[in-house]
């Protein structure tokens, strides 16, 4: 009997972890919500220290935040992640993401890589119509011929024009997923971002 219950919890616990990894393959309402919670105590926080006194490093020595061609390396909370941590301010940073609703920072900064993802694909994606991108596609022909452009311009401008076209066109069923989810709160996050 013992060995048939502990079989039973077993099977119940691995069954219940698998619904929560299903659960955090797809970004919820309450992820956008919690996110959005942050937010304004993040940009008083940001206000109140100087967090370039952390982050030493040239821009030319930092990483792209996205490779040139590949836009599921964007992970703009991420990388702020890596900037507050070891600040003065960690610990305050610490308290608004609990507050928000998250149960790390690691959480806040996997959510809100997703929702930036989604959010920034999806204005692209009503800013590109068919035409522009097209337009692209030929201004990626010139700068390619473009005699007078050093390789290391070229190569910038290549790489910023692709992101913008793989935003739009290189997007996963995952992604995609997170922009479905994401659509009913895109003028709210509209809102946030401008104030």
């Amino acid at each position: 009997m013992k060995i048939i219950v502990s079989v039973s919890i077993s099977i119940f616990l691995f069954l219940g972890s698998l619904s929560a990894l299903h659960a955090e393959t797809h970004l919820s309402g309450n992820d956008i919500q919690h996110f959005m919670n942050a937010m304004k105590p993040l940009q008083k926080l940001g206000d109140k220290y100087d967090f370039e006194e952390n982050n030493n490093k040239s821009a030319e020595d930092q990483a792209p935040m996205v490779a040139p061609d590949d836009f599921t390396n964007f992970t703009p909370m991420s990388q702020s992640l890596t900037e507050i941590t070891g600040h003065k301010a960690y610990g305050e940073f610490e308290a608004i993401v609990h507050n928000a609703g998250f149960s790390s920072p690691q959480q806040w900064a996997t959510v809100g890589d997703r929702v930036m993802k989604a959010y920034m694909s999806l204005k692209m994606i009503a800013e590109l119509t068919p035409e522009k991108l097209q337009e692209m596609q030929v201004s990626i022909e010139e700068v390619k011929k473009n005699e007078y452009l050093s390789p290391e311009m070229k190569t910038q401008i290549l790489g910023s024009l692709n992101q913008m076209i793989a935003m739009t066109t290189n997007l996963s069923e995952h992604d995609k997923a997170d922009q479905k989810t994401l659509k009913p709160y895109l003028t709210k996050l509209e809102r946030l971002f401008e104030e």
